[in-house]
């Protein structure tokens, strides 16, 4: 075993880890990368439908809000010039009763004070011109909205850091973490590594490492599976952006949707089913250390008491994991013209990780907690992707160049 001496040491290649490290390797020398996996964007980066957010979502005076709309002008910037596929088609939100239209207006309110810029609420006949197959009285859109190859953009920027001289060690685990007056110790199965500085950026498990340094212990990470069908029939396809029904306000997620993807596919989904491991990539999969620290964190109990709607979507859920005919049901609220010869289960799966705290609030916004010398990003959840490189800058700007982590006064 051997000890390596760095300056910042990252734990975590998913997008928010490269990001950080390619903005940190142009502050600081002798940056290091730590990633488990056999290369970075192995899990939740590499696994989702690749949607750049144009962010209308978000609820505005959140540091989500904040960053997501420049982190969708960075991010479509970064791949024009880094000639990482993706396209600006557009985010459509449908109302598919009279019920629905104030939404749409809410939700356009809501992006035009976070800054999303040319939104439009469509009619009817607008909307079918511009969406053909698409459902709907009413819908907002959002011209902002892309898509992208998730897997090739972290990777573009993982590269970018390695050319700023940052170091990517793969294959390596953070198993153990001990901070001394001076520096920090991360211990893998195959080295030593010591920084002044370490930023945890671990994603599906940011809260373990977390616990070990004795913060953030009011919040568990939740797993929940989500998965796809593809569109597979012959001639044009079934949408031309992104079509999305209108958010339910009692759950942070977005429902049942159709997402083109660069390659040309329709993905409908994802679903959210509770998973029983961080990885549980499987529908059989259980991970029952995973599953006892979830279940002995008081905030999980304290959710399933506060969020009655959560446990029966979820329960739904659950009961329609994998199964064609609900996926196809609810995608015919949305567009029409497939049938159920038409979808294909996909092969992508990916697992977000829902922030959940003590109280069992499900935590919605970005969560950064510290310690002298150690740097904890416990909630980087959708759209983490779209805000990675306002969020990687917005970070270092809070590392001062003694390496000393200056929070904002009210942050975490």
């Amino acid at each position: 075993m051997t000890t390596n001496t760095y300056s910042i040491a990252i734990i975590g290649g998913g997008i928010v880890g490269c990001a950080l490290a390619r903005e940190l390797g142009k502050r600081f020398s002798n940056v290091l990368l730590l990633e488990k996996e056999s290369a970075v964007g192995c899990h939740t980066s590499g696994r989702n439908s690749g949607v750049i957010h144009s962010g209308f979502n978000p609820k505005p005076g959140t540091l989500k809000a904040e960053l997501c709309v420049d982190g969708s002008k960075d991010l479509r910037r970064f791949c024009k010039e880094r000639r990482v596929p993706c396209e600006e088609v557009g985010t459509v939100v449908v109302a598919l009763e009279e019920a629905h239209v104030p939404m749409l207006y809410e939700l356009k309110a809501r992006g035009e004070k976070n800054g999303v810029p040319g939104l439009e609420i469509l009619s009817e006949k607008v909307l079918s011109e511009h969406e053909p197959n698409a459902k709907g009285i009413a819908a907002l859109f959002s011209p902002t909205g892309a898509i992208v190859d998730s897997q090739t953009l972290t990777r573009a920027i993982a590269h970018d850091a390695q050319e700023s001289g940052v170091n990517i060690a793969v294959g390596q685990e953070a198993k153990r973490i001990v901070e001394q007056s001076g520096a920090v110790q991360v211990s893998t199965e195959k080295d030593t590594y010591t920084a002044q500085l370490v930023v945890n950026c671990a994603g599906l498990h940011a809260d373990r490492l977390a616990h070990m340094m004795g913060v953030g212990k009011e919040y568990v990470i939740a797993p929940f599976r989500g998965e796809y069908f593809v569109v597979n029939r012959p001639g044009q396809p079934v949408i031309r952006s992104m079509v999305y029904p209108i958010p339910n306000p009692l759950v942070p997620f977005l429902g049942v949707h159709l997402t083109r993807t660069v390659s040309g596919s329709v993905l409908v989904g994802p679903n959210a089913v509770p998973a029983f491991g961080r990885e549980a990539y499987a529908r059989a999969a259980i991970n029952v250390r995973d599953v006892a620290e979830i279940v002995r964190h008081r905030g999980v109990w304290s959710a399933l008491l506060r969020n009655k709607a959560l446990v029966k979507i979820a329960w739904n859920e659950l009961r329609h994991s994998c199964s064609k005919r609900h996926f196809l049901r609810e995608a015919n609220k949305l567009v029409s013209g497939l049938q159920l010869q038409d979808l294909t289960l996909g092969t992508r799966v990916g697992i977000r990780p829902q922030l959940i705290r003590s109280d069992g609030h499900l935590v919605e916004d970005l969560v950064v907690e510290a310690t002298p010398r150690t740097i904890h990003v416990l909630n980087v959840v959708s759209p983490g992707m779209t805000c990675s490189l306002a969020f990687a800058k917005w970070l270092s700007n809070r590392i001062d160049d003694k390496l000393t982590w200056v929070a904002d006064s009210g942050m975490a």
